[in-house]
């Protein structure tokens, strides 16, 4: 009995002796505020990397980005999660969303280490961050533009599919300058605004001005009601005449039974002719439908599996354009 209360007192003493685990630094908790110059961020982590990512996610955050922030789901793997895959995974999707505003030239002005993690105290220049995000709206603004000229000579048909392309697009560049906005809001970037509004007007006006026919054979009216209901939910004009292109659809069927069930393959063939008679763009398909009940399910089969595709792909990747 004497021996085990020496040896609690001994243990006590020790304890009492041993020394206090450092406190992380005021900086981490109350980290610099933005200036119109400098955006500041802190984070932490297993190694430099890992903590300048939860740092620059801080940073993205607090410019109002789209960026989810996840710092709740990281420190929960943290304290139920003992694996270090998990982390490791987690702190990974973290590096994606950065790696979104391409941060560069990031200078890491205060680091700690306790037990293992280490803090960090990052600094990022606003004129450096916003060049690189102005340079990237503007290489696809260029990159739409170019296309645009070289469809200058091309069909309405085929100028229309581009404008629904960069309509398509229009809103990931409205929040392109949103962002310029959020990181230097004395700059001006209505030049921007008015570019996107000017092929936003020619995508409405050339909309409501193309007229497309679509003709089919016996075999493929199922598809042929696929594709006139979304070119109609893009808000296409379709009627009997086509004066700005033709989609002819033709397939042809080979059918079998085997073991109780009801198979059709459909090769459909899609063509898109301009309004000159032009072909422009084609592509082919092969479905595969099965039915126990009869063949005409299986063709519906093949018809789903093409309103699938279509809804996935859209309407004028589909048709091959």
């Amino acid at each position: 009995m004497l021996q085990h209360f020496l040896l609690a007192l001994f243990l006590l003493a020790l304890s009492g002796c041993s020394t206090p685990r450092p406190a992380v630094a005021l900086w981490y908790y109350a980290p610099p505020h933005n200036t119109p110059t400098t955006l500041y961020g802190v984070g932490e982590g297993v190694d430099l990397a890992s903590a300048k990512v939860m740092a620059l996610s801080q940073i993205a955050h607090g410019i109002s980005m789209t960026l989810q922030s996840r710092y709740d789901k990281r420190d929960q793997s943290i304290r139920f999660n003992a694996q270090e895959q998990t982390l490791q995974e987690i702190e990974h999707h973290i590096t994606t969303q950065a790696q979104t505003l391409h941060f560069s030239e990031v200078h890491v002005d205060k680091e700690q280490w306790i037990a293992g993690r280490l803090y960090v105290l990052v600094r990022m220049d606003r004129a450096t961050l916003y060049a690189q995000e102005q340079r990237r709206l503007q290489e696809r603004l260029n990159t739409f533009r170019r296309r645009f000229d070289q469809m200058a000579v091309r069909s309405s048909l085929e100028q229309f599919v581009q404008l629904q392309q960069f309509h398509d697009a229009a809103e990931s560049l409205r929040n392109r300058i949103a962002l310029l906005h959020a990181i230097d809001a004395t700059r001006d970037t209505s030049g921007y605004r008015h570019i996107i509004a000017q092929y936003e007007d020619r995508y409405a006006v050339q909309k409501n001005a193309l007229h497309l026919k679509v003709v089919a054979d016996a075999v493929s009216r199922g598809f042929e009601r696929i594709v006139r209901q979304q070119l109609l939910k893009v808000g296409i004009t379709v009627d009997n005449v086509g004066s700005d292109g033709i989609i002819d659809l033709t397939s042809q069927s080979k059918k079998e039974q085997l073991a109780g069930y009801n198979i059709e393959q459909c090769h459909l063939h899609v063509k898109c002719r301009d309004g000159n008679a032009m072909t422009v763009a084609s592509r082919e398909y092969v479905f595969v439908g099965t039915s126990r009940i009869d063949f005409s399910q299986s063709h519906h089969d093949c018809v789903q599996q093409f309103a699938s595709q279509v809804t996935q792909e859209g309407i004028f990747k589909s048709l091959g354009l």
